[in-house]
C-alpha cells in the first residue's frame, strides 16, 4: 500500500486545499468548514495547482470531497477567484477520472464541479443550488449544464435557483448514488479503488473520448482556452512580474 501524508499548508484565510495520494488514488479536500467550504482567491489556487499536480502526477483517479458538514458553500463573494481554474476542464483538462463526493450544501462553484466530474456520489443531506440568475452573478459557464441534463431540467436548475434534493439529482442523472452520509466516503472510495486497477491507458482513452464527445458550452470553452493562453511560458512570466521591458525589446539575451 502507497499512502503519503496530506499537503495543504493553512492560508491567510484559515482554509486549505489538501491532497493525499493512497494506492493511486489522489484525494482533494476542501478544508475550510466554518466558511461551508467557500472558495476563497488563495483556496481557488489552490485546487487549482491540485489538478495539475494530479494531471501530471501518478495518481490514477480523485476524489474530490469537502472538510465537515459540506462540500462547498461556492465562491467566497467577499474575496472571489479571478479564475475560474479551481475546476477541471475550465483549468487543466485531465483525462484522468474525477469522483465528487458530496454532502451538505453544494452550492455555485460547487455545481461545477459536480459537472465536470465524472461520477458523483452524495449523503441523502446534500443540497444543491444554483443562485446565479436570482444574485445577478455571471460568468455563464453553467450553461455547459444543458448538456448533461435534459434541456428543461437544465433551465429550472439555472432559473429557478430553488434548493434541489440529491434524489431530483439522481433522477436528473447528476449523480450515480445517494447513500447514508456514513457510507458517502467508503462508497466514492470503492469506485476509485476499481478505477485504479483497471488498466490506465484505457481509462484515460475512454475518458478522452468521452471528453471529446460531450459539448461543452462556450463559457466552458472560453475558459479553459483563457487558461491555456496563461500557460504560455512568457505570459507566465508576465504573470508573476518577471518580464522586463528589456525582455520585450530582446535586449535582455
Amino acid at each position: 500500500m502507497t499512502h503519503s501524508t496530506p499537503e495543504g499548508k493553512a492560508l491567510s484565510d484559515g482554509g486549505r486545499v489538501t491532497y493525499e495520494s493512497i494506492d493511486g488514488i489522489a484525494i482533494l479536500t476542501i478544508d475550510r468548514p466554518a466558511k461551508k467550504n467557500a472558495l476563497s482567491r488563495a483556496m481557488a489556487e489552490s485546487l487549482a495547482q491540485a489538478w495539475i499536480k494530479f494531471d501530471e502526477g501518478d495518481d490514477r483517479v480523485a476524489l474530490l470531497k469537502g472538510a465537515g458538514a459540506d462540500f462547498t458553500a461556492g465562491i467566497d463573494v467577499g474575496d472571489a477567484p479571478a479564475e475560474p481554474s479551481w475546476a477541471p476542464n475550465l483549468g487543466v483538462a485531465t483525462s484522468k477520472p474525477i469522483i465528487a463526493a458530496i454532502d451538505g450544501w453544494c452550492i455555485g462553484a460547487g455545481m461545477m464541479l459536480l459537472q465536470q466530474a465524472d461520477l458523483a456520489v452524495a449523503a441523502h443531506t446534500a443540497k444543491f443550488r444554483y443562485p446565479e440568475a436570482k444574485f445577478g452573478l455571471s460568468r455563464g459557464m453553467a450553461a455547459g449544464l444543458a448538456t448533461k441534463v435534459p434541456h428543461k431540467i437544465a433551465m429550472e436548475i439555472l432559473l429557478v435557483g430553488r434548493v434541489h434534493t440529491p434524489d431530483e439529482f439522481a433522477r436528473a442523472g447528476l449523480l450515480n448514488a445517494v447513500v447514508d452520509g456514513d457510507r458517502l466516503e467508503s462508497t466514492a472510495m470503492a469506485w476509485a479503488r476499481e478505477i485504479a486497477a483497471a488498466d490506465h491507458d484505457v481509462v484515460r482513452y475512454l475518458k478522452q473520448g468521452v471528453l471529446d464527445t460531450v459539448p461543452r458550452g462556450p463559457g466552458e470553452h472560453a475558459a479553459h482556452t483563457l487558461w491555456e493562453i496563461e500557460q504560455l511560458p512568457g505570459n507566465r512570466r508576465l504573470k508573476a512580474g518577471a518580464l522586463s521591458v528589456d525582455d520585450l525589446k530582446g535586449t535582455s539575451r
